[in-house]
């Protein structure tokens, strides 16, 4: 349904649609992942070699459903930052290359702090523990989104050579060409 709605859409929009998209079919994958990490015993062959997954990460698991909905709110609050950012900035302009820096720059904030909040919620107590942190969350922020530009960069270019997404537009039964100005039927 979300192909089909795309193709009738303008370009900001589009780009607001994929997103919520992708938020959405995420979601299904996070709320797995909470559900088996609640339910993880840990790996280990021994008892003193189990480590409780689900208290390192989270906290108590009596606390389950606070740490869910968190998950879930963090999830979508920051997921939607992007594509809105690209869907409403520039509207008058509709530079790209504005929109790209606008998106770059919310992202960074938005690591920096989840990445802060991870620190804090790990207890660090010293400024090296949460520059270590934030500084390991925006490096492996920036090689995923530099790597992902790349390759989108280099799909449309071989998206391009072999014309596969042309802005000509399709043919169509009623062409000028096909329209005689004398139709057979028609009496002179």
């Amino acid at each position: 349904m979300v192909t089909y709605l795309y193709i009738y859409l303008d370009g900001a929009v589009k780009i607001v649609t994929l997103g919520v998209a992708n938020l959405i079919g995420g979601l299904f994958v996070i709320c797995q992942n909470l559900v088996d990490l609640k339910y993880s015993v840990g790996g280990g062959s021994n008892l003193r070699d189990q480590v409780d997954q689900y208290g390192e990460l989270l906290g108590q698991r009596k606390h389950f459903l606070l740490h869910a909905t968190f998950a879930l709110l963090s999830y979508f609050v920051f997921g939607l930052v992007p594509p809105v950012i690209y869907g409403f900035t520039f509207r008058k302009s509709n530079d790209k290359d504005y929109k790209l820096i606008a998106v770059a720059a919310a992202s960074l904030l938005c690591v920096i702090l989840l990445a802060t909040a991870k620190a804090y919620t790990r207890g660090a107590n010293k400024f090296g523990k949460y520059f270590k942190t934030i500084l390991s969350y925006v490096i492996a922020a920036c090689m995923a989104s530099g790597v992902g530009y790349a390759a989108g960069h280099l799909i449309k270019r071989l998206m391009d050579d072999f014309g596969w997404f042309d802005s000509k537009p399709a043919p169509s039964f009623f062409s000028p060409e096909m329209i005689s100005q004398n139709p057979a039927w028609a009496s002179n």
